[in-house]
């Protein structure tokens, strides 16, 4: 009966784990310009779209946008624009040539917070690139989905389901 009841719970710590790791963590579907493109001229704004609703909180800024060019020098607005899964920012300077950052931080529709960096090149001949491509840039880049709280989350389940056999052992014995 022990061994029962403990298979039973190990499938529903499995589970809680296969759900856990399933939520939407604000990954990116979208970014225009995409990460390591290259483009003619800059554009008026950047924009990147996600898998999930952004979470707004009032007027309070708690999803951002921040485009510097090849110099450190920011050229977007201090503000971002959110629209449901979709985050954009107008660029302040668009006679620009050469590498441009992007970095982003938004907080995903789970509350998980999200923040990378992705570049692309102003003044080049447009490249091409397929999602493959941009998934492995993104990689490459360090652009990061999740910051490692999931394994808090997890272990926290684990460690309850754990309690809650030793507490059926416990009664079992009785």
């Amino acid at each position: 009966m022990l061994k029962r009841t403990l298979a039973i719970l190990a499938s529903v710590f499995l589970t809680f784990i296969s759900l856990s790791n399933a939520s939407a963590h604000g990954e990116i579907t979208e970014a225009v310009p995409a990460a390591d493109s290259k483009v003619l001229a800059a554009p008026t704004e950047v924009s990147i779209n996600f898998d999930g609703k952004l979470q707004t909180l009032g007027q309070e800024s708690i999803n951002s946008i921040t485009v510097t060019d090849n110099q450190g020098q920011v050229i977007s607005n201090p503000v971002s624009v959110v629209d449901g899964t979709k985050i954009s920012n107008k660029l302040l300077l668009t006679d620009i040539t050469g590498l441009v950052s992007v970095h982003y931080r938004v907080v995903s529709e789970d509350g998980h917070p999200v923040e990378g960096d992705y570049s692309f090149t102003i003044g080049e001949t447009p490249t091409l690139y397929s999602v493959a491509d941009e998934e492995g840039a993104e990689a490459a880049n360090g652009i990061s989905e999740e910051s490692g709280s999931n394994l808090l989350v997890n272990g926290a389940i684990g460690l309850a389901v754990l309690g809650a056999a030793f507490a059926v052992y416990k009664w079992r014995k009785k």
